[in-house]
């Protein structure tokens, strides 16, 4: 076997880690363009979604997606 040609394994292992790329990268943009979080939560909120690859992100659209049900369900509206 030839260590230069790429496994099945490989080929797996990057499209992971291409959309652990994708979705932080989503996540970011999302955290900088929404309005709720500020300061610290905000420098918290980029951690978590920089140095824990996918439960990071998702924490953050699910945390975010939780956090607007829960205001249009008290008749606050956010954008």
């Amino acid at each position: 076997m030839n260590p230069l040609v790429p496994t099945g394994l490989d080929g797996v292992l990057m499209a992971v880690s291409l959309v652990a790329l994708l979705l932080a990268l989503a996540a970011f943009i999302s955290l900088i363009r929404s309005a709720s979080p500020s300061g610290w939560r905000l420098l918290g909120w980029a951690l978590v979604v920089l140095f824990v690859p996918i439960i990071g992100p998702a924490a953050w659209f699910l945390g975010r997606h939780r956090e607007r049900s829960v205001d249009s369900g008290s008749g606050a509206v956010r954008s």
